[in-house]
């Protein structure tokens, strides 16, 4: 029944009932999996993968612009010279930077989803950098100003759009979760393939970059877990950094709670899939967090103190219990953002039509 409601929502995204063009998508990134970063972005490629899957075609145009904001200039070209095809009904640019670059081009009406250190302030790549931050942002408020739509992941990042304009064409969707891949399963079984001890328990830590940048705050992480083994020396904190994501059910189902020790986030994937395993999550307040884990036994949200999330951590661990979450998690599903997403391009073509001066190409190609 679903894949039926799926399909309709596919048809009404193309402006018809069943004749016509569905949309098809230039999709602009800085971050997608690579051989050497097969973690970075992977939440991109996941729901390009899903919405391929239901017949909404996706290009991908990925700027590689870690560190390299000349990439950047390059990539105005690049989209420019992508749309000039024609073939595209929507641009749905990841991240404000490619947001930015995004505008640059009149041929076909811009989405951007804003995936969170480009609208939370402090923090750019993987160091704390106050001024790269705020031209960052600066620069993803002018894509939100101009973009046909936004998406953002939480209400806190929603409040961060300086914009009235903006944030009146703004929605509140998360990335998908592969609940699918993600589900509970023997704890013994998954440390036995991790070769984890069987006793220890084990706090679990995980980041999508290698490099741990530092709006992550492992440094915090570790100072929790050094207040833990003051009461439970054999505790374990097992930093998962960088893994491809197929690899990650097995942690989650084999540590005994996930720690969040983040400065700023928008709705952290690590936390939805943690809690898909019923893994009991301790996590400083950031982003969607709370509203992720109210209500949920052993699931806690502090203050950055280092004393006040190990008491937390201490607590959890003394329960020898799992949280029952993961019902709540289907909420959150890759199917659910899917038709999210279509619905978002199908307002996003009829509010087009509903405009005089389009060019005949735009027309064309949302029609």
């Amino acid at each position: 029944m679903f894949e039926a409601l799926l399909e309709r929502d596919m048809l009404r995204a193309s402006g018809t009932t069943g004749v016509g063009l569905a949309p098809k998508i230039l999709v602009v990134s800085n971050m997608y999996p690579t051989s050497d970063a097969p973690a970075f972005g992977k939440f991109v490629e996941t729901q390009v993968e899903a919405l391929r899957k239901l017949g909404c075609e996706q290009d991908v145009l990925v700027i590689q612009g870690r560190n390299r904001l000349t990439k950047y200039l390059s990539g105005i070209i690049a989209i420019r010279n992508r749309v000039r095809t024609g073939c595209y009904s929507h641009l749905h640019a990841y991240y404000g930077l490619c947001g930015f670059i995004a505008i640059f081009q009149n041929e076909v009406p811009v989405i951007v989803t804003f995936c969170g250190s480009d609208l939370n302030p402090g923090f750019a790549g993987r160091k704390r950098a106050r001024f790269r931050s705020l031209v960052i942002i600066a620069l993803g408020q002018l894509a939100a100003l101009r973009a046909r739509s936004c998406i953002v992941r939480s209400r806190e990042m929603l409040s961060r759009l300086r914009w009235h304009k903006a944030r009146e064409r703004t929605r509140i969707i998360t990335s998908g979760l592969d609940l699918h891949l993600f589900s509970p399963s023997s704890r013994i079984e998954a440390r036995g393939r991790l070769g984890w001890n069987l006793q220890n328990p084990v706090v679990l830590f995980v980041c999508s970059d290698a490099a741990l940048p530092a709006v992550k705050r492992p440094e915090l992480a570790k100072a929790v877990m050094d207040e833990v083994r003051r009461a439970r020396p054999e505790a374990e904190l097992k930093i998962v950094a960088g893994r491809p994501q197929g690899e990650l059910p097995d942690y989650y189902n084999a540590a005994d709670l996930l720690l969040l020790t983040s400065a700023n986030e928008g709705s952290p994937n690590v936390v939805k899939e943690a809690l898909a395993c019923n893994l009991p999550v301790v996590s400083t307040r950031v982003g969607d967090v709370p509203e992720l884990l109210a209500g949920l036994k052993n699931c806690h949200v502090c203050p950055p103190d280092p004393g006040e999330i190990s008491a937390k951590v201490i607590e959890v661990l003394a329960s020898k219990e799992r949280t029952d979450s993961r019902n709540r998690m289907s909420a959150y599903s890759l199917e659910r953002t899917s038709v999210a997403l279509l619905e978002v391009y199908r307002d996003v073509s009829s509010r087009l039509r509903t405009q005089p001066g389009l060019t005949s190409s735009m027309e064309g190609s949302v029609r």
